[in-house]
């Protein structure tokens, strides 16, 4: 595991530096870039779950990008206790705001609800949109893992640790997942720190920088629940929203770094790949998806339906 995990940043850094020498991004994108590139490395990425937003199930709206439009074909008949099993579970994903602050029990009692919920996971074929080309799925009425999703609970270290202190140079916003077959992009939302409200050029209160770990995901149907990762790429982006910091009609630091890279994206995908890990799809219905990475951590996503 930390093997890979070493691989994956090193083609990360290869690839960057393939880029910057062919002139494809600006010395003030890489240096954000730099800046903001972690050591991510679970499938899955949680952030703060907030009571009574708009998503279903109650889970936080969805920030990922609207290409993603592939739905489930169909609605499913879920049994009772798999109805309750559920609800348990997103009860209890809110209470440890999405495992962040669970304690051992916490993460005891959601271990058992997932287990128990996995004897109900209505699909046969859970990773069928990633089958390799030319395998096709034997079920037409099904759930698909495509779309967007919103993580509602996750017990996986490298993520329940990336909540920095208050002096952060970057707060940590919502995460989520776009999966686009073959891609999967874990996307990571970081906004302004609140002790930086007052500085200049640093952006607006609701200005946000995207960050997209980007992965080629495929599967077999001799194990259709089991999706292998490579790792192929990384994204920023950035959103700003015009407030009394902006800088009208700029497009370099001063608008900060949400308001750089809205005007500067950054794109790096070079030709080398590295092996990423892989994760067993434990349950699938049409809201809720809940895996478990090759580190053996869990992860609890929700279907998100609004463009954010």
């Amino acid at each position: 595991q930390p093997a890979i995990n070493r691989t994956s940043t090193r083609i990360l850094e290869l690839n960057l530096k393939m880029m910057i020498g062919g002139s494809k991004v600006s010395t003030g994108a890489v240096t954000i870039a730099a800046f903001l590139l972690r050591p991510c490395f679970s499938f899955q990425v949680p952030n703060a779950l907030e009571t009574g937003s708009r998503g279903r199930f109650g889970a936080a709206t969805t920030f990922l990008s609207s290409s993603v439009t592939e739905e489930p074909s169909s609605e499913i008949s879920l049994d009772s206790e798999a109805i309750q099993l559920k609800d348990d579970l997103i009860t209890l994903a809110a209470a440890t705001r999405r495992g962040f602050s669970a304690s051992r029990s916490d993460r005891e009692k959601a271990k058992q609800i997932i287990n128990n919920l996995a004897k109900y996971s209505p699909s046969d074929e859970p990773a069928a949109a990633y089958y390799k080309e030319g395998e096709n799925s034997n079920t037409i009425d099904r759930s698909t893992i495509a779309g967007k999703w919103t993580l509602i609970y996750t017990d996986a270290p490298d993520i329940t640790s990336l909540e920095g202190g208050p002096f952060s140079t970057a707060k940590l916003g919502r995460i989520g997942q776009e999966c686009d077959p073959p891609m999967i992009k874990n996307v990571i939302e970081w906004q302004r720190p609140d002790w930086a409200s007052s500085l200049p050029f640093s952006g607006g209160d609701s200005s946000r920088v995207l960050q997209k770990v980007c992965v080629v995901g495929t599967s077999t149907k001799e194990n259709p629940k089991l999706v292998d990762l490579k790792l192929a790429g990384f994204e920023l982006s950035g959103i700003n929203d015009s407030d009394d910091n902006a800088v009208e009609g700029s497009t370099s630091f001063f608008n900060g770094p949400a308001g750089f890279l809205e005007s500067n994206p950054v794109k790096l995908q070079g030709p080398l790949t590295a092996p990423f890990g892989k994760f067993e799809i434990l349950y699938l219905d049409d809201g809720m998806r809940i895996t478990k990475t090759f580190q053996g951590f869990f992860a609890v996503n929700i279907r998100e339906e609004n463009v954010w």
